[in-house]
């Protein structure tokens, strides 16, 4: 790890961010592409770059909250079965129009069965999407009042034209490389109190150059930073005040994928999150703040019940360990092949730090543990920031990881849930799914997922929030 970050601290160590000018945006991944969400998952820089040049029909501001975007206002039936959005005047670079039915048009292509955006079963919901006027669209839902508007506001559910033309606030300028410049697509009119957009450079870079032309001076912002990368800034050691962690909700564990032998039986499985210490875990990133977690949701949402605890969380650690230990003895009494499990972890320094503390709690009741690839596995981490509050969205994720190692009864619940014209119906079944997973021991809870950026003190606009989304629109406030 030091001797991938040191040197490029060297080369850095110069260069110095201007206060004024472009802020300089360092995003961790790939190239920053204009990338369609409908036919990939895109990385951190491809959905900055199309959070800044497209427009959603609402957007989250900088700590989190729902806004206008291209839509300018909205109503939501009495029922909760119909959310009707009025568009504001807006135009495609080209000059022409956008109207409800290229909206609709968009929003169908995302729910369509061919369609890879990540979105599209969180859009479950969605039966009718119906330009009533130009500036007009209805969406008709099945069930009351999902988190259809948080939904909405991702970049993955951005409006673009056939030709994947985009109105949002920025215009991409010029390339260089893994470097876009944007500009603002236009500026206040003369008069007005408003204040122009800055101009923004947009790196797509490995996270070890992003944290080192951090703290060189040479960028502003770091965007994208993950447990993976965690390690490298506390080698980095760049000023307190700049390190940034967001209250991120969402999924930060393990998924059983492979469930033959000893991983066939709930009991069993249920092993493999009894004997973690997870404050030592935490203790061993020293990521402030960072929570461990053992109930998969992080609240009730519209669960008719509270998030439900594994049963073993009634036990302390000692406890845990003392009871998993009995159960390997009484499973070698009639098995006398060893307990082994594969884990794949992606690669990075944080996986390193990861894995050595779990094959360590798990070696202590008997557990032999080796990495292997994604498709050999037993284990896979799961790692994913919750694209809105929804039960419906951490249940689904866990409940059928692969074809060998489904819940069916969580699966039916969850049908149910889907399928119920009451919100109370519906309470039940997502409870009833929750409890059911809690108990399966096919998803191994960690922590919340970690997310952390590096902010310069000029961005003064810049706020954490539970979706780990910074729009490029929201990084700076005037100071007059």
């Amino acid at each position: 790890m030091t001797r991938w970050l040191l040197p490029l601290l060297l080369l850095t160590a110069c260069g110095r961010a201007e206060d004024e000018g472009p802020i300089q945006v360092s995003a961790i991944g790939g190239p920053p592409l204009l990338a369609d969400p409908n036919r990939k998952p895109l990385d951190t820089p491809q959905r900055v770059l199309l959070g800044a040049v497209a427009e959603t029909l609402v957007a989250y501001d900088e700590e989190g909250q729902i806004g206008p975007a291209l839509a300018q206002r909205w109503i939501v039936t009495s029922d909760g079965l119909s959310t009707i959005f009025r568009l504001r005047n807006a135009e495609w670079p080209n000059g022409k129009a956008v109207t409800s039915e290229e909206v609709a048009r968009r929003a169908r292509a995302i729910i369509a069965p061919v369609s890879r955006n990540t979105l599209r079963d969180a859009f479950d919901s969605i039966e009718e999407i119906n330009p009533t006027t130009p500036d007009v669209i209805e969406f008709r839902l099945s069930t009351p009042r999902p988190p259809l508007l948080e939904l909405l506001a991702q970049p993955e559910a951005s409006i673009l034209s056939r030709a994947m033309l985009a109105s949002g606030p920025y215009l991409v300028r010029s390339r260089h490389g893994d470097t876009v410049s944007l500009a603002p697509r236009t500026k206040p009119a003369e008069g007005s109190r408003d204040i122009p957009l800055p101009e923004i450079r947009l790196t797509g870079e490995r996270s070890a150059k992003a944290v080192a032309r951090f703290i060189g001076g040479d960028s502003d912002l770091v965007l994208g930073g993950t447990y993976l990368d965690w390690p490298l800034v506390q080698t980095a050691r760049p000023q307190e005040r700049t390190i940034r962690l967001d209250p991120a909700e969402g999924l930060f564990g393990l998924s059983v994928v492979e469930s033959q032998g000893w991983l066939g039986e709930p009991e069993m499985r249920q092993l493999l999150g009894m004997v973690i210490d997870r404050d030592a875990l935490l203790n061993a990133f020293k990521a402030p703040g960072w929570q461990g977690v053992l109930p998969i949701l992080p609240q009730r949402y519209r669960s008719a019940a509270d998030p439900a605890y594994p049963p073993w969380a009634v036990y302390d650690i000692n406890g845990r360990v003392a009871e998993a230990q009995r159960r390997v003895a009484a499973w070698r009494s009639n098995h006398p092949e060893p307990l082994q499990v594969r884990l794949y972890l992606p690669p990075g320094p944080g996986s390193t730090l990861l894995y050595g503390r779990l094959a360590a709690d798990w070696r202590r009741i008997g557990i032999e543990t080796t990495r292997s690839s994604a498709e050999a596995a037993d284990l896979r981490l799961v790692d994913a920031v919750a694209p809105a509050g929804s039960a419906l969205w951490y249940l689904e994720t866990l409940a059928c990881p692969s074809a060998d190692a489904c819940s069916d009864e969580a699966m039916d619940a969850l049908q149910r849930a889907r399928n119920a014209q009451s919100l109370l119906e519906r309470g039940v079944q997502l409870a009833t799914a929750d409890r059911l997973l809690a108990n399966s021991g096919l998803y191994v809870p960690l922590a919340r997922p970690l997310r952390w950026s590096l902010v310069s003190p000029r961005l003064n606009q810049f706020r954490e929030n539970p979706r780990a989304w910074h729009p490029l629109t929201h990084l700076v406030r005037s100071r007059r």
